[in-house]
């Protein structure tokens, strides 16, 4: 059985992306705050606090590890305090690249790294209210573009557009009423992309769109 390991599971895109591994058959370890109420025998649930993170050790090999946790703090650059920084960057990118760091040493050789980031690292996307959540997303990605080079890891990024999800719902204005996927036909799709990774034996990186 193969094993992903995924931060952030207790809902959204993390959550679907945990139950459509589930349902084939992966050993998921989700690592957050909350534990999900899964009703599946092949989930182990590890609690992590990213805004306080504590160093962790897992005792199996692991073949993906999927850092997708994160927040939104929905405000004009100019507005935002020292604590919205700090908070934004610690949970965003931070705590998965410590998570990276922590389960390092049990990613197999040919393993795989996936983060999920945002249509809003996009250049041409400067979305208004977003200057918190894109620049810790851009920061992520550059970082863990620079660790894969460091290591020689396999790493699959994400850019996902507008989601039904609990991120979305605080935007307020004009963006609020636009149409969002469905996170499970999402989900589906990152998955399907990270098995194409994965069995690859002459991938190393990709950056896909979802929107």
């Amino acid at each position: 059985m193969k094993r992903v390991l995924i931060t952030g599971v207790s809902k959204g895109i993390g959550r679907a992306l945990a139950e459509v591994f589930l349902k084939n058959n992966f050993f998921v370890i989700g690592v957050g705050k909350t534990k999900p109420e899964f009703d599946y025998k092949n989930f182990h649930f590890i609690y992590n606090d990213f805004e306080n993170f504590k160093d962790f050790s897992i005792d199996f090999p692991l073949n993906i590890v999927v850092l997708n946790s994160g927040i939104a703090i929905y405000k004009k650059l100019k507005d935002a305090s020292l604590n919205d920084f700090e908070k934004i960057f610690k949970i965003n990118m931070c705590g998965n690249l410590l998570t990276l760091k922590s389960v390092l040493g049990n990613l197999e050789k040919d393993g795989l790294v996936s983060f999920v980031s945002s249509i809003a690292t996009l250049n041409e996307n400067n979305f208004e209210n977003w200057g918190l959540y894109s620049s810790s997303k851009i920061a992520s990605e550059k970082a863990l573009k620079v660790f894969a080079a460091e290591e020689d890891l396999k790493l699959l990024i994400f850019n996902i557009g507008r989601v039904d999800t609990d991120i979305w719902k605080s935007v307020k204005g004009k963006e609020a009423n636009l149409p969002k996927m469905n996170r499970l036909a999402v989900a589906k799709q990152m998955f399907n992309e990270i098995m194409s990774a994965l069995n690859n034996n002459d991938f190393s990186f990709k950056q896909v769109i979802i929107d």
